[in-house]
């Protein structure tokens, strides 16, 4: 038993319309934690903190999970995610809190605890206290459960 003409019509023209618009779409860059092509970051032994380097603009971001603080008022012009993303470029004068629209939670390898992720001037180190992820001017934050903090 077939489709009937009109029904068949009706499909094609669905199917032509999404391939129309995924086109007219492709254009757009990759969002800046796919745009990489490889993963290099790390996470807290507990897996509560992943962050991520960006070679391109050499920055670092970090996403903490879970916190018993409550998130900061949001930024008016921040109709994203807030209060979970924190991030830091090789000539920030202070870390900051990211609105994103995006993820970098991932698969990456365990930061133990007393060790430390260095990529440029951007160094973090993971302690039983949280992370801990500063710039070559000593600006940065510091990332646990229980508190965060930008300097």
């Amino acid at each position: 038993m077939g489709i009937s003409g009109g029904r068949q019509s009706e499909r094609i023209n669905r199917l032509a319309c999404c391939l129309l618009m995924a086109g007219a779409f492709s254009w757009l860059p990759a969002s800046p934690a796919l745009a990489q092509d490889s993963a290099d970051g790390f996470r807290s032994p507990t897996g509560n903190i992943q962050c991520m380097f960006f070679d391109d603009d050499a920055s670092i971001r970090c996403n903490i999970a879970d916190k018993t603080t409550p998130l900061p008022p949001r930024r008016q012009d921040c109709e994203l995610d807030w209060g979970n993303d924190f991030g830091l470029d090789e000539t920030s004068r202070r870390g900051v809190l990211m609105c994103v629209g995006d993820t970098i939670v991932g698969d990456y390898p365990e930061l133990a605890y007393g060790e430390t992720f260095a990529r440029g001037t951007i160094s973090c180190v993971s302690e039983r206290s949280g992370v801990t992820c500063i710039n070559g001017r000593g600006a940065g934050f510091a990332l646990s459960r229980a508190r965060q903090r930008l300097f």
